[in-house]
């Protein structure tokens, strides 16, 4: 048992919280997926791998929180009023799994529609890369030890942040030289993607974080919550803002199925 999910019972109020909590995920991701692949028609083929991207993440993260409800579900029965611990044991190591895959595609998105090319490209995504799993692999090694040993915790939590940290200079650092290349007024956009990366993805280590200072069946509760919060703003609606970066670029530079599009929905199609 090595997340502190497996050590509690819980009442029917704070079971069901958590079943919810986990369902919405499913359905937000999924229900995005039909998005990305209705609006994919009006994105120029230059930016169109960022929308096929967002479909790889939703269906990845879609697949794990669908097998993550499962097993909530599975793992526990309801005994003498609460909900008990069965043979099964429930795991947020799944979850650092399918990070691997979908940070990656995140961050290539994000240089699809800052303009990057080339070996400019290539070399920027591989350093993400990097960083991402250096980040992902220590925090997955960290999170074996939060009922068994907090100091391991702590250290590897430590170790993670210095990739996090890292990742995110090389984020802001491109997104200001970039920037100036943006159309159609998406510079201000991207800022705003920026900004809520930064939240999103701080959220990620203080649910890391929550088995050393609530660790109850609350605290369980509130890393779901926090896990919800930061999976759909930091896919969903960073996908979507990423599609409508990807689509405004596009009609400025004279897709027609793009200018069509945000002329239906009330959007000016104008250079920057």
């Amino acid at each position: 048992m090595n997340n502190i999910e497996n050590l509690f019972n819980y009442t029917v109020g704070q079971f069901e919280a958590i079943d919810h909590l986990l369902t919405m995920g499913v359905g937000a991701h999924f229900g995005a997926l039909v998005f990305f692949l209705v609006v994919s028609q009006f994105v120029a083929p230059k930016y169109r791998i960022a929308t096929a991207l967002s479909c790889i993440v939703m269906i990845s993260s879609g697949l794990i929180l669908s097998s993550q409800a499962s097993l909530w579900t599975d793992s526990f029965a309801y005994v003498d009023g609460v909900y008990r611990l069965q043979d099964l044991t429930f795991s947020n190591g799944f979850r650092y799994v399918n990070w691997m895959v979908t940070i990656p595609c995140l961050l290539v998105q994000l240089l699809i529609v800052l303009n990057l090319k080339g070996k400019e490209l290539f070399t920027t995504a591989t350093s993400l890369i990097l960083a991402a799993w250096g980040m992902i692999i220590t925090g997955y090694i960290g999170q074996l030890y939060e009922v068994s040993d907090m100091s391991m915790l702590m250290y590897w939590g430590a170790a993670s942040t210095v990739f996090f940290i890292i990742m995110n200079f090389i984020v802001g650092k491109k997104i200001a030289a970039q920037k100036s290349t943006m159309t159609g007024g998406t510079h201000e956009t991207i800022m705003k993607v920026f900004w809520l990366m930064m939240f999103a993805w701080t959220l990620y280590p203080i649910a890391y974080l929550v088995p050393a200072f609530m660790n109850n069946a609350d605290g369980v509760i509130l890393r779901q919550l926090l896990f919800t919060i930061a999976d759909i703003s930091s896919k969903v609606i960073y996908g979507l803002m990423i599609t409508y970066i990807a689509i405004q670029q596009s009609a400025v530079a004279g897709y027609l199925p793009a200018q069509q599009v945000l002329g239906k929905i009330g959007f000016d199609v104008k250079a920057a």
